[in-house]
């Protein structure tokens, strides 16, 4: 039966919806390479920029350290970051108090590394970063009076020599450096979501280092992203048989100090979870946040906090009635056995001021 003419119209639309279809699509794949090739120039440029800020970083020549034949009983190290609050401004504190107690950290590692070492030989560190490395300007209102210098200060010039200057001096007494950071709150950009999660001065402040050792082949890297869906927020760094799951800690939610509880119901939840395959396996977890050196058995699952660099703290006081000593930590894992063998929890820091 031959068609009629409204048949033919409603042909001619369906072909002209195809065509327009077809169009749009075609529009919207070029608009997306556009903005590809947008998204690759801004990475570029602040690639650039960030290799202008640091240029006049001068390291000088890594050595290495003295060849270990021994290889039984072999331990890992590993070096705690936590809470340098760079930038942060008191009576007691300021960037250069700061830099003097990371270098005087890096100092310690070596020591008590070198004491560890006249029983069994430790070759390889591994250094977490935990957050609150930087201070942040905009946390909370009229944060940018409690401070000596910016973000990009705190980030592209003091923050990255500080920190790349530890781990040289890390490299210069360990066969190889792996490096995990992640993230704290006040390394945010501004209150709690007014960016984008990966926008954070603490990562910022990590790829920096990252690049001024980029040519070292002895550093690997772990700096967890937000990118493809992963989980941006916490990192397991394993070490042979033992792992660790890091945190900064601001996921435990308190007024009062360290809330012994959530800690617990949070921890065994991320164990389930872990069992579950939503997540890596741990055995322990690590974080900061808090300024206080704390830790606890939950199950046999290790839960140790940090301490910070800084010597005092006018919000502590008044409302948590405490203050705490600069600190940083320090371990030691036997990766084989799975377990750590020996920690020094406070490291403390600023006794050359006294």
């Amino acid at each position: 039966m031959p068609k009629d003419i409204n048949e033919f119209a409603e042909e001619a639309k369906t072909e002209e919806k195809i065509a327009n279809l077809k169009s749009t699509i075609n529009r919207l794949h070029s608009q997306l390479e556009k903005e590809k090739d947008k998204s690759a120039d801004i990475l570029r440029t602040v690639q650039e920029t960030v290799r202008d800020s640091i240029a006049d970083i001068d390291l000088g020549k890594i050595p290495k350290p003295q060849a270990v034949r021994k290889t039984k009983n072999e331990e890992v190290a590993v070096a705690v970051l936590s809470d340098w609050q760079l930038g942060k401004i008191t009576q007691t504190y300021n960037s250069d108090i700061a830099k003097e107690r990371v270098d005087e950290f890096g100092d310690y590692v070596v020591e008590l590394t070198n004491i560890q070492r006249a029983h069994h030989p430790i070759k390889k560190l591994h250094v977490w970063a935990l957050g609150d490395l930087v201070e942040g300007t905009n946390i909370f209102a009229g944060q940018q009076w409690l401070v000596d210098s910016g973000v990009y200060r705190q980030v592209f010039k003091n923050g990255a020599q500080m920190l790349a200057k530890f781990l040289v001096k890390m490299l210069a007494n360990f066969d190889e450096v792996h490096f995990v950071g992640v993230i704290g709150n006040h390394g945010r950009l501004g209150f709690r979501g007014q960016h984008h999660y990966e926008d954070n001065a603490d990562r910022f402040l990590y790829e920096t280092a990252r690049l001024i050792l980029e040519e070292e082949k002895r550093i690997t890297w772990n700096i967890p992203e937000a990118s493809g869906g992963d989980h941006a927020w916490y990192a397991i760094d394993n070490i042979g048989n033992y792992s660790c799951m890091l945190i900064h800690g601001d996921q435990f939610r308190g007024s009062l100090g360290v809330p012994f509880y959530g800690v617990r119901k949070k921890v065994l939840g991320w164990k389930s979870v872990a069992s579950e395959g939503h997540m890596p396996q741990f055995k322990d977890v690590a974080f900061g946040h808090w300024h206080q050196v704390y830790q606890q058995d939950i199950n046999g699952i290790h839960v140790r906090c940090g301490g910070s660099t800084e010597s005092d703290n006018i919000y502590a006081l008044e409302n948590l009635a405490s203050q705490g000593r600069p600190s940083q930590r320090l371990l030691f894992v036997n990766p084989q056995k799975g377990w750590t063998t020996a920690e020094y929890p406070q490291v403390r820091l600023g006794l050359k001021e006294e």
